[in-house]
């Protein structure tokens, strides 16, 4: 094995690095051949050993470095999920998702019934309050007591309507946020990648 045969090598056995890692390495290597001379390759061959165990110490000294993780190939064993075997599970969980998906939909949307019904209370005690003082003005000169108790009861309702709704909205915002977080928090799950070790 000469100079060229083994740099060649090198180079095969580094393949998965980047290409500007992998030229760095190249570079030093080469550099290394021309400082000890034509005339003493063999020696400097025999020094350093096999290409492939070189190659496997600079993978090893990259990855403890932590640049980057190398890609999957050049003598690695591939680790996961295969395309197909997903694609089979997916294929089998559908009969099984759609309906969760269906129920989840269906809770979404009673529970955005009942927070607009509960919505809805403020509101109809704040309207039949304003309602009720303006049915209180013709009656005043006719029946100023009736007036005046149909005047107290509008303004009764319209001020327990706008507590109800102010208490509606500080729940609101005191509970919904920490709810959809939860919610975001759980779809994003399943797609978060496992940290590596």
């Amino acid at each position: 094995m000469n100079k060229a045969e083994y740099l060649a090598a090198l180079r095969r056995a580094l393949s998965c690095l980047p290409s500007e890692e992998q030229e760095n390495a190249l570079r030093y290597y080469e550099e290394y051949f021309d400082d000890a001379g034509p005339e003493n390759e063999a020696r400097v061959i025999a020094e350093l050993g096999d290409p492939a165990s070189v190659a496997q110490a600079i993978l090893n000294d990259y990855r403890e470095v932590g640049a980057a993780t190398v890609p999957q190939g050049a003598g690695l064993k591939r680790r996961g999920i295969s395309p197909w075997a997903l694609l089979v599970i997916v294929l089998l969980a559908i009969p099984l998702g759609l309906p969760l998906l269906g129920m989840g939909v269906g809770l979404l949307v009673a529970v955005l019934g009942v927070l607009a019904a509960i919505a809805v209370v403020p509101l109809a005690l704040v309207v039949v309050g304003i309602a009720l003082c303006w049915a209180a003005f013709p009656v005043l000169f006719v029946s100023p007591a009736s007036a005046v108790l149909t005047l107290g009861g509008g303004l009764v309702c319209a001020a327990i309507g706008l507590l109800l709704g102010a208490l509606f909205f500080k729940l609101l915002s005191l509970f919904v946020p920490p709810l959809v977080r939860g919610f975001v928090h759980l779809c994003r799950k399943p797609f978060e990648r496992k940290k590596q070790v």
